[in-house]
């Protein structure tokens, strides 16, 4: 009975929805994603399709784009990297999407310090060893785990402005290196993306079994969640309001 009222529904949306799919029904909205303790603006697609008489699947997808051109800007107003040793800060930003991978390029301007030990306990930044522009060029990707996506920078490249074949500036620039991958992977880790619904689709409860990135227009960053729903009354009604409110579907009688 459950599979034949959700078929139903999305014959009826096939009738009303010319941008609708025979069996399948799109949700578009604009919601928020959480970066640590900032939301940002995303774009989400939900794309709902009919499996099996107790089974929907889903498939959310979250356009990053708005997200990324602000977050670049964030970036930009602070110090990336300030600890004792190092302070780092990103001048330039650009992210692109290429299938499974977001290659990501820019600038920054590095400062290191020696790192003195204080008697009372703790350190203090002392004597500057190194300051100077570099080019950076960084692949990151996203590892699907606990219905959420883990990124990690997967490898960075340093170009310092000032090239020099001593082992010293070497040294500096692998020094610079790991303390920006080191902080980068700590952030991404601590602040994984995971999917959320648009309220009125909340009491679906999806389970979601695989996620990544992808490529949204040309080399815009999106990510992909896709699980299923089990069917219940509940979960079809909501389906079949939300297409009412989206005007996909005529009104209830009154």
């Amino acid at each position: 009975m459950m599979d034949r009222i959700f078929l139903l529904i999305l014959a009826t949306a096939g009738l009303f929805g010319s941008a609708l799919l025979a069996e399948e029904v799109t949700f578009e909205a604009n919601g928020d994603v959480k970066l640590g303790d900032r939301e940002f603006p995303v774009d989400l697609a939900l794309r709902l399709k009919d499996v099996n008489a107790t089974r929907i699947s889903i498939e959310s997808v979250i356009d990053l784009r708005r997200a990324n051109e602000i977050l670049v800007e964030e970036l930009k107003r602070a110090a990336f990297v300030d600890v004792c040793n190092a302070l780092i800060g990103v001048t330039e930003a650009t992210a692109r999407a290429d299938d499974t991978v977001i290659s990501l390029s820019g600038r920054i301007e590095a400062e290191l310090f020696r790192c003195e030990s204080r008697s009372g306990g703790g350190s203090i930044r002392g004597e500057n060893t190194f300051a100077g522009g570099l080019t950076v060029g960084a692949s990151a990707s996203a590892e699907f785990k606990d219905d959420c996506l883990f990124f990690r920078l997967d490898d960075l490249r340093l170009a310092p402005d000032q090239l020099t074949e001593s082992s010293d500036a070497k040294g500096n620039v692998e020094k610079v290196r790991q303390v920006f991958i080191e902080t980068a992977n700590a952030i991404l880790q601590r602040n994984p993306v995971c999917p959320e619904l648009p309220p009125e689709l909340v009491s679906l409860s999806p389970t979601y079994d695989a996620g990544g990135t992808r490529e949204l227009g040309e080399g815009g960053v999106g990510l992909f969640f896709r699980g299923s729903i089990e069917t219940s009354t509940e979960a079809i009604i909501d389906i079949l309001q939300v297409l009412q409110s989206k005007k996909v579907l005529p009104p209830p009688p009154r």
